[in-house]
């Protein structure tokens, strides 16, 4: 069914304020997940929020801790609060030090899933700010060569903004998300072929089989180095576990770097929309009409689905209006 923006929007604020999430905290979460559905991203929508709910009916938190701070840097205990509010505090604080410093150096640990990694780049770029964002999670991906899961799917994401919006890396190390096996799984559906393994070690498309197996890195080798640099970078550097477990100890990184440092800001911005009218402007391969930039066919469709609402599975709906009932 399709549904408008701002009731969906109203109905996530609603399960988790019910739940005893405080009004802003479930403002951010809500934001994190529509934004997902809006840029069509689902994997990482509100197909999260029953779980999301369960987390915080679960019992009280604690207040997330500063562990350490300096001039241009931080690190943030998460005190295992939920991703998505760790995640926003870090790119709230690393915008706070690049506007003082010109740098913002900013980690987290002690904290679990927190969504779609660009979400938080887009909060950087929004501010001026080239963002850099990226976290480590429970194992999920073979190392190349083996095939049983050892690093995370650990996504990385980077923002730059220009006279016309932003450019917006966002991707997985994993040439399947969980996310996507999720939706595959309820969907009744087999996965692309040479994404994923199953228990025994071997190629599958069942994603029931993949869900108890590992998935293997985009790329081959370089995927595989991708993963690698990521686990370390959010991990030991962070004080978070090297290989956490389900939803325990993850880490949080994220970059923040005001461009005058280096170069006039205006200046930047013009010469980074520069670079994108010249890939734009290029020749197209055969049956190729446009050549998208990263980020743009999100936004795109972000546009969109503001003014159309967003189409969500029916049961899927059910089952959200029954966490509100």
């Amino acid at each position: 069914m399709i549904v408008d923006v701002e009731d969906l929007r109203k109905l996530c604020q609603s399960v988790l304020i019910d739940r005893e999430l405080d009004e802003a905290d479930a403002h951010i979460v809500t934001d994190v997940l529509i934004e997902a559905e809006l840029r069509g991203r689902p994997t990482h929508g509100v197909i999260r929020l029953p779980g999301i709910a369960e987390r915080v009916s679960d019992g009280a938190r604690s207040p997330m801790l500063l562990a350490k701070d300096g001039h241009a840097f931080a690190l943030i205990d998460g005190q295992e609060n939920l991703g998505y509010l760790v995640a926003h505090r870090c790119a709230r604080t690393a915008i706070g030090k690049a506007d003082r410093s010109g740098v913002g150096v900013v980690g987290a640990f002690n904290t679990g899933h927190s969504g779609m990694m660009g979400y938080y780049a887009s909060m950087i770029a929004d501010a001026g700010l080239v963002g850099q964002v990226m976290c480590h999670t429970s194992p999920r991906i073979v190392p190349w060569g083996g095939k049983e899961p050892v690093l995370g799917t650990n996504p990385i994401a980077a923002a730059f903004p220009s006279t016309e919006g932003q450019v917006l890396v966002d991707l997985s190390a994993a040439a399947i998300t969980n996310g996507e096996i999720l939706m595959a799984l309820k969907d009744g559906k087999d996965i692309p072929e040479g994404r994923a393994l199953g228990a025994d070690g071997k190629l599958t498309t069942d994603p029931e089989e993949a869900r108890k197996g590992g998935v293997l890195p985009f790329g081959g080798h370089k995927g595989y180095a991708l993963s690698m640099m990521i686990q370390l970078f959010s991990g030991p550097l962070l004080n978070a576990a090297p290989i956490p477990e389900p939803g325990k100890n993850y880490g949080i990184f994220m970059l923040a770097i005001d461009p005058s440092i280096f170069h006039g800001t205006d200046a930047f911005q013009s010469e980074v929309q520069d670079v994108v009218k010249a890939v734009k402007n290029s020749n197209l391969a055969e049956g190729v009409t446009e050549i998208l930039v990263p980020g743009e066919r999100a936004f795109r469709e972000r546009e969109m689905r503001v003014q159309s609402g967003i189409a969500i599975d029916d049961e899927l709906m059910d089952a959200l209006r029954r966490l509100e009932a």
